[in-house]
């Protein structure tokens, strides 16, 4: 990545060993639907058959995996009101909990949704549907990773879904093609507009999909138990990798641009902002504050003692420094381009701040 490159040697070997959690995240364009869509599973509006599906899940961790062993693919739309996603999964064995509750959907085969919808990397979004099209929505005040709780209770008002079963779900004695899953998503809900030019690219997203190793006794599926009478770990696919096994890394997500055209005029592409860039280095400096804390039990105080580069730093041919303002158990990490009087900061806490 050629904004890594700087005069400060640093600047390179600073990124060593953590180059998964850097590669550029996947983007996506967002058509409007200028009718309402019929949320039933079916997908076959105009709308939705001009949209482009995104690139075939990964693994969590990217490319160095194995493929994922089923195929899922996402698209989505909006409108006045909603931001519309369709997911579709395949799976030959369709199942899921014959319990009706929706706090034990995240225990079995989910497909997950994460929106930070102002890219400041707190206060996000978790949505999960299952092949039952029971629900459960959580909000994040910060990831986990930062001392975030999550917040149950939460429901959009207006939302809609759907399942489509290609099959039939908890049928062991025969062979299933997969599900579709239909959601609208009232805008209002993030408090979003895509027609305001400073949010509209600011809109982070990623998807996740779980899968559990599965026995079948009496017809009947369970979760495959390992000698000690645990769940094996489940199979994590997501559209744009983590470079880590956590979803809790927003900075991972990935982009959007809301496009005011139908997907039948399609054009339109979301290039990565110059400040996502610097963005970059104020991560970099994050993640090695964590690991410092993590053997000192302290914050460090100096960027030096981090081995990350203070000066010098050239993104798209701009020379840009960074600043440390930390005490033990503190820190606020600023980029800024020089010449400009705008700076990008980025705390303990994973906030970003503009």
């Amino acid at each position: 990545m050629s904004f890594f490159i700087s005069s400060n040697v640093n600047a390179q070997s600073a990124f060593t060993g953590i180059e998964n959690l850097f590669t550029e995240p996947k983007s996506y364009t967002l058509y409007n639907s200028k009718t309402p869509l019929k949320i039933d599973g079916e997908l076959n509006e105009k709308a939705w058959l001009e949209s482009p599906w995104s690139d075939l899940f990964v693994d969590i961790e990217g490319n160095l995996k194995p493929a994922p062993a089923n195929k899922t693919r996402v698209k989505m739309l909006w409108d006045e009101k909603y931001l519309y996603i369709a997911a579709q999964l395949e799976e030959p064995h369709v199942w899921a909990n014959k319990r009706p509750e929706k706090d034990i959907i995240f225990r079995d085969n989910v497909f997950k949704i994460f929106i930070d919808p102002d890219n400041n990397m707190n206060d996000d979004f978790e949505i999960q549907i299952n092949p039952q099209n029971n629900m459960l929505f959580l909000i994040m005040n910060k990831p986990y990773r930062d001392g975030g709780v999550p917040v149950s209770g939460w429901e959009p008002i207006g939302y809609k879904s759907a399942v489509k079963i290609n099959g039939t779900i908890n049928r062991s004695e025969d062979t299933d093609n997969g599900w579709t899953a239909e959601i609208a998503l009232p805008l209002s809900a993030f408090s979003f507009n895509p027609k305001d030019a400073k949010q509209n690219t600011r809109f982070r997203i990623n998807f996740l999909r779980t899968n559990f190793d599965f026995t079948v006794k009496d017809g009947v599926y369970s979760k495959a138990l390992d000698n000690t009478g645990k769940a094996f770990p489940p199979h994590y696919a997501c559209w744009t990798s983590q470079g880590i096994i956590n979803m809790h890394y927003p900075e991972r997500w990935g982009y959007t641009i809301f496009s005011e055209n139908p997907a039948s005029d399609k054009g339109e592409s979301f290039l990565l902002p110059y400040s996502e860039k610097q963005r970059k280095y104020l991560w970099l400096a994050y993640y090695k504050q964590k690991e410092y804390f993590k053997k000192n039990k302290k914050y460090a105080l100096s960027l030096n003692e981090l081995n990350v580069p203070e000066s010098d730093i050239l993104i798209d041919g701009k020379k840009n420094t960074l600043h440390l303002e930390a005490n033990s158990r503190q820190f606020l990490i600023n980029i800024k381009e020089e010449g400009s009087t705008s700076t990008i900061s980025l705390d303990q806490d994973g906030l970003i701040s503009n």
